[in-house]
């Protein structure tokens, strides 16, 4: 079950992680391309479902 809680670990820890290693990766790659939409797609999923659970 996905808590609050546990979305918050996701923000706090995965998303910031994920921008880190795309910025160590080559400008224009489809790796950091592919990482920084997935990054961008957690931040708006996570903040549907707390605009939604309101």
């Amino acid at each position: 079950m996905l808590t609050y809680h546990a979305l918050g670990y996701y923000g706090f820890l995965g998303i910031p992680a994920a921008l880190a290693v795309a910025r160590l990766m080559p400008a224009g790659s489809p790796a950091r391309r592919i990482l920084t939409r997935a990054a961008l797609g957690a931040l708006l999923l996570i903040a549907a479902i707390v605009a939604l659970s309101y």
